[in-house]
């Protein structure tokens, strides 16, 4: 209490009895903060939450706080969330709950050198657990969701388990913040109630100044690599996390014919993506690259793009838009906040519809005039610059008025209620990690995305193997004759077979411009040529049909979950 009583008037835990700090000292040091995420280093392993909390752990230092961090990949053990290794993705960044980690914060939070002033959290498995014990030491608790674990592989299965989690964990929370307007009402319709607000997009202030400083030597060398020494070929760019939410063979499979689709970054799926290479329709250049460095990438494609509708706000656009490149991007959460219908910044379409291939070809025809504007994007990017809120005011509000409050003395019953939890939530990890186990065993296959989650190995080997329509069409029986013969197309039977193209081939994606005529465009300055086309080059389109027995498919509604429905189902 003495140790809190100091922190109310703003003083540090460096002071002494007789007050040797100085008053700027006491100033500075606003208290210190217990941080618990998957890593903020670590895109590859956790994704865009590391890149975001690695600029919110600088924010809250700037602002003086004293951070504390704890993550899955701390070196220091005694800063060390345990790890649970999934079976399918075992370099993903996962915490495993446990009473050995219940035992180590509870310990934490009752030492008062220093006291812990709040602790924010992110997604985790231990979300749970740790509300409870910060309930049962009167600690401040932000909740920061980013990620939709109602998605995740296993949990999708069951996505009221993932209502559950949340719904609780924010019940017990002093304030819940999340990434977008559009993922906090999805959050909401769940029953997870008490969202305080979204946060504004992260600073790109680094970003743009690295692609203002590029020469346009710099940005023709990088478009020289994104197209394989092809420049001429309208480019769309994939940047980001490799993995099976972010449905990356659905942007491969609704590529425009005469279009390069390339694809930065790393992650698990790294194997599968890597065998897509087929320079120049499909470039893949393996490896995370810094944000500073992304800009070259930004401002040397046309289009970045994403087919995933697991975002809960989407940084790439985000950053991409600041530089002057527009986007296609799957009408989801998050994306959804990004684009508006006047398509200022680009287009928004359903990647995995019958007429993929189609809706993005005409997005890229529409939004083709922004290639060439960039101060329309980036005008329009600025907009929502300052929408929402930031970390530093969170926590400050929250902490103002814990520190306003009654003394809470511990409450015994909620360490015990957290051992439970995470006993509880450990043993249904373990069930999950052996059936995920025996499936791998015997040929499931859990890397192929939300909708299509186990299809078997020669399925998704089918997938991935095509370059051209023709062939996926083929493959998933949308194509109601061969259109290449119907065309008068007179290649041989060893490439009409195969579906493949000559690297030369550079005829406009199917909606991109009429009646064979090339379009007068004026390009970027500073930056390539973008978009060329050979003229009188017209290409077969498939005729798309859709089975009788391939229904629409939706996602498997998640139940509202009420806090006080959810405490008293613990018991």
């Amino acid at each position: 209490p003495r140790s809190r009583a100091r922190r109310a008037r703003g003083a540090t835990d460096a002071d002494t009895d007789d007050g040797s700090a100085s008053p700027s000292d006491r100033i500075i040091d606003k208290g210190t903060l217990l941080l618990m995420m998957p890593s903020i280093t670590d895109v590859n392993g956790a994704g865009g939450v590391a890149a975001r909390w690695h600029e919110y752990t600088r924010e809250l230092t700037n602002e003086g706080w004293t951070v504390e961090l704890w993550t899955v990949d701390a070196e220091d053990p005694d800063r060390a969330i345990p790890r649970y290794h999934l079976p399918n993705f075992p370099s993903t960044l996962t915490d495993s709950p446990g009473v050995g980690f219940c035992h180590k914060i509870w310990r934490r939070l009752n030492r008062r050198d220093p006291v812990v002033s709040c602790v924010v959290m992110t997604d985790l498995f231990s979300n749970v657990p740790i509300a409870m014990m910060c309930a049962g030491t009167g600690t401040p608790l932000v909740y920061s969701i980013h990620t939709d674990i109602a998605q995740l592989d296993g949990i999708n299965m069951a996505p009221w388990s993932a209502a559950i989690l949340q719904s609780t964990t924010s019940a017990l929370a002093h304030a819940t913040v999340t990434t977008s307007p559009s993922f906090k009402r999805l959050l909401e319709s769940r029953g997870i109630r008490r969202i305080k607000d979204h946060y504004r997009p992260l600073p790109v202030s680094g970003v743009v100044a690295a692609a203002d400083a590029l020469s346009d030597a710099e940005v023709a060398a990088v478009r020289n690599e994104l197209t394989a020494g092809h420049p001429t070929r309208p480019v769309m760019t994939y940047v980001g996390r490799w993995s099976a939410e972010k449905r990356m063979h659905l942007l491969k499979q609704c590529r425009p014919r005469g279009a390069t689709l390339a694809f930065v970054g790393d992650g698990p799926m790294r194997d599968a993506v890597m065998d897509w290479h087929d320079p120049p329709r499909c470039v893949v250049l393996p490896g995370m690259r810094p944000r500073t460095e992304l800009a070259g990438v930004y401002r040397a494609t046309d289009w970045v793009c994403s087919a995933s509708a697991f975002e809960t706000f989407g940084n790439v656009p985000y950053e991409a838009a600041h530089c002057g490149t527009p986007a296609l991007l799957q009408d989801a959460q998050g994306f959804k906040d990004q684009i508006d219908a006047s398509e200022s910044r680009g287009a928004l379409l359903e990647f995995d519809a019958e007429d993929g291939e189609q809706q993005c070809a005409a997005a890229m025809d529409r939004t083709s005039r922004l290639v060439n504007a960039p101060h329309v994007v980036r005008s329009e990017a600025r907009r929502m610059a300052n929408r929402g809120t930031c970390i530093h005011a969170v926590v400050s509000e929250v902490v103002t008025k814990w520190r306003a409050g009654p003394v809470r003395k511990r409450r015994w019953i909620y360490l015990a209620c957290a051992i439970w939890s995470s006993l509880v939530l450990a043993s249904i990890l373990q069930v999950m990690s052996f059936f995920m186990r025996l499936g791998v065993a015997i040929g499931v296959d859990f890397t192929t995305g939300m909708k299509n989650q186990r299809m078997s190995k020669r399925r998704w080997a089918l997938r991935k193997t095509p370059t051209s329509t023709v062939e996926l069409a083929r493959m998933r029986s949308l194509v109601h004759a061969d259109v290449s013969t119907a065309k008068g197309d007179d290649r041989g039977f060893d490439e009409e077979e195969s579906g493949r193209r000559s690297p030369d081939e550079n005829v406009a994606p199917n909606g991109f411009a009429g009646g064979g005529k090339q379009r007068n465009r004026k390009f970027r300055k500073g930056s390539p040529p973008k978009v060329t086309f050979a003229p009188n080059t017209p290409e077969p389109t498939p005729m798309w049909s859709r089975s009788s027995l391939d229904g629409p498919r939706h996602r498997a509604p998640v139940r509202p979950m009420f806090p006080v429905r959810v405490f008293l189902a613990g018991f």
